[in-house]
């Protein structure tokens, strides 16, 4: 019988971690030894997007521990764990430290080991909160050198039996092939969900910047609001006081990024903070030339003026003198698009990222 991998995740849009967990459970899907399941609290996008591709899901409440209502809470873990273990999950790999809390005490009582899945840094006082007397997960994958680094010491001090791996996003270049565009007006775009540290502000700086050069342009802004606190309605108002609203599309949350990011001539991530962006890695496998803040692990993906531009962060003007050194050049923009496309090939495959965590799967159940 195969082992069930359960994938858990604090909500069911689509975001950058919900499309790592849809690579993973692609590759289980037709591994030998696992089988994957898709755990939310709620069905929406994510959860209807892994279903139509014939994947098993659970539906369930992941309510958060509360030691104030201890027999709730007991109650609450015990009907969890009655759950994962009618659905034979030999392991529970965790999307963020929010969900991790959540299932740890059921986990415990199934005796499931846990492992996290980081996607970006936390600060010492959560963490504290998170583990204060509480079950603690067998290990945490980190998805970049950088964030390893920023974050391992709390997680480490709060969890000290835990291991600590760093497996870097991956992508199915298979699928994320190259798709050579070249549109009149051009086609600037940005994929990320709306919250305020992808640098959608800035983004939309960079465009008035380049429309105000007098360069006829598109600007395609792919992503929607996954947080409670929604921000398109502020960013489409920010669009038309710059007076560039004719210029910018919102596309909001798409279940397919592919069909979209194939029509950008130039990616731009204009993120303050990012640990390792998987639409930067979906836009080299296409072979579109990138222009992107050099925050944190961002650099381990794109060497600068190699496979891509690099700029400071909270820098509208360094975004835009970026974008114009490509349109300014097609040489250039050619010979990066196509240096990013052999550094994913080579460093970022979808078997190699996948062959990563099963190695990870295997150790952490015979340990």
């Amino acid at each position: 019988m195969k082992k069930t991998i359960a994938f858990v995740h604090s909500v069911a849009e689509i975001g950058g971690a919900e499309r790592m967990s849809e690579a993973l459970i692609d590759g289980l899907a037709q591994h030998q030894e696992f089988a994957p399941l898709l755990i939310v609290p709620e069905e929406g996008p994510f959860s209807r997007h892994i279903a139509q591709k014939g994947n098993a899901i659970m539906i369930t409440a992941l309510p958060q521990p509360e030691f104030s209502s201890p027999f709730v809470t007991i109650r609450q873990a015990f009907a969890l764990a009655k759950q994962f273990k009618q659905a034979n999950i030999a392991l529970l790999q965790c999307a963020d430290l929010v969900c991790t809390r959540a299932v740890l005490p059921a986990a415990k009582i199934a005796g499931i080991p846990v492992i996290c899945h980081m996607h970006f840094p936390v600060e010492a006082g959560y963490v504290n909160w998170v583990f204060k007397r509480m079950p603690k997960p067998a290990g945490y994958v980190y998805c970049s050198e950088e964030l390893m680094h920023a974050t391992r010491e709390p997680l480490a001090v709060a969890c000290p039996l835990a291991c600590h791996d760093v497996i870097h996003n991956g992508v199915d270049i298979d699928r994320f092939s190259p798709n050579a565009v070249v549109n009149t007006p051009p086609r600037i775009g940005i994929v990320a969900n709306l919250q305020e540290r992808k640098g959608h502000i800035d983004f939309l700086e960079m465009a008035k910047t380049l429309c105000d050069q007098h360069y006829n342009l598109h600007f395609d802004i792919i992503g929607g609001d996954i947080l409670q606190a929604p921000r398109q309605a502020l960013l489409e108002d920010y669009a038309v006081k710059l007076g560039i609203r004719e210029q910018v599309t919102f596309h909001g949350q798409v279940d397919n990024v592919l069909a979209l990011l194939g029509q950008l001539d130039i990616l731009v991530c204009a993120s303050h903070q990012e640990a390792f962006p998987v639409s930067i890695l979906e836009a080299m496998a296409m072979q579109k030339a990138i222009v992107s803040t050099n925050v944190n692990g961002i650099p381990e993906a794109i060497i600068d003026n190699h496979c891509g531009i690099l700029v400071p962060p909270h820098d509208p003007k360094a975004l835009s003198e970026g974008v114009k050194r490509l349109l300014d050049n097609a040489s250039l923009k050619q010979q990066i698009a196509e240096a990013a496309r052999q550094r994913v090939v080579r460093e970022f495959s979808l078997q190699a990222y996948l062959d990563k965590f099963i190695s990870v799967y295997r150790r952490t159940l015979t340990g």
